[in-house]
C-alpha cells in the first residue's frame, strides 16, 4: 500500500504525527496482532511531538486529541485574516489572499517557496491527492479563520479560484472598517429596545417603564450633546410631560445619591 510513496508523501505523514511503518515492523506487529485476544487493533507509529505541534496550530484531528494536551485556542486568533485585510486597499486584497494560498500549497507539497506554485494551474496537476487536499483545506481554514468545505480543491481547483472563494467568505473586510466598540454597544441596545418594545403587550407594567427608559436615554443624550437649540429643548420639555411624579423623584434621588 505504501510502496509508491515518495519523500514528499512521507514528509506529509510525519507532519501529521503519524509515521510510516517499515516492512519488518509491520510484519512483527501483524504477528503480535494474531496472538492477541483483542477484537480490534490499530498499529500506528505516533510522534507525540508532532501531535503537540498540530494541537498548538488547531489542526489536530478530533480522533487524536485525547493523546496530547492541547492548549486553549486564543480568541484573538479568530478572524485574523479579516483584520489583516481591513488595512489593505481593496484592489490588493485578492493578491494578499492568493499569496497566503500559494504559501500553504507550497508547504503541503514540500516546496521551498510559494514561487513554485502556479496560481492558475490545477491542484491535480500540481501533485495533489486526497490527503494533500485535506491538509490544505485544514491549513487554510486555520489561517483564514473560516470553515472551508471538505471538497475545497475539487470545487475550486486552482490556487486562484480558492483564493477568490476565501476572499468572498471573509466578506466583511471588503465593506470597510469594523464598527467601533461604541457603535457595537449602541447596536446591541437598539436591538434590545426593539425586542422589548415588540413584546411590551405581554409584559405587565411595561408601558410606564418604557416611557421612563426613553426619557432617561433622552436626558443622557442631552448631557452628551454640545448642541442645545430651542427645538431640542422643546422636545425635552414635551418628553417630561410623560414622566410621573414618582419617576421624577426617583430620578432626582438617584442623581443626588451619585453626586
Amino acid at each position: 500500500m505504501t510502496g509508491e510513496l515518495d519523500e514528499t508523501d512521507l514528509a506529509r505523514m510525519e507532519r501529521t504525527g503519524i509515521g510510516a511503518i517499515s516492512q519488518d515492523l509491520g510484519l512483527e506487529l501483524f504477528d503480535q496482532a494474531l496472538g492477541s485476544e483483542a477484537a480490534l487493533l490499530a498499529p500506528v507509529r505516533l510522534d507525540l511531538g508532532a501531535l503537540r505541534t498540530q494541537a498548538r496550530s488547531g489542526m489536530l484531528p478530533a480522533l487524536l486529541r485525547g493523546l496530547v494536551r492541547a492548549p486553549a485556542r486564543r480568541a484573538d486568533n479568530d478572524r485574523s485574516l479579516e483584520r489583516r485585510l481591513a488595512g489593505v486597499p481593496e484592489a490588493d486584497r485578492e493578491q494578499v489572499v492568493l499569496d497566503l494560498v500559494r504559501t500553504q500549497v507550497a508547504s503541503v507539497l514540500g516546496h521551498a517557496s510559494a514561487a513554485a506554485v502556479d496560481p492558475e494551474r490545477a491542484f491535480k496537476e500540481l501533485g495533489f491527492d486526497s490527503l494533500a487536499a485535506v491538509e490544505l483545506r485544514n491549513r487554510l481554514s486555520q489561517v483564514a479563520g473560516i470553515r472551508l468545505p471538505a471538497t475545497l480543491v475539487f470545487d475550486h481547483p486552482t490556487p486562484l479560484e480558492t483564493a477568490r472563494l476565501i476572499l468572498a467568505e471573509v466578506g466583511g473586510a471588503g465593506s470597510g472598517p469594523r464598527p467601533s466598540p461604541l457603535d457595537e454597544e449602541l447596536q446591541r441596545l437598539e436591538a434590545l429596545l426593539i425586542a422589548v418594545s415588540g413584546h411590551k403587550q405581554q409584559l405587565a407594567g411595561a408601558e410606564p417603564r418604557l416611557r421612563s427608559l426613553s426619557n432617561r436615554l433622552r436626558t443622557l443624550l442631552s448631557q452628551t450633546s454640545t448642541d442645545h437649540d430651542d427645538e431640542h429643548d422643546d422636545t425635552l420639555d414635551d418628553d417630561l410631560d410623560f414622566v410621573s411624579d414618582s419617576e421624577m423623584f426617583d430620578l432626582i434621588d438617584k442623581e443626588l445619591g451619585s453626586a
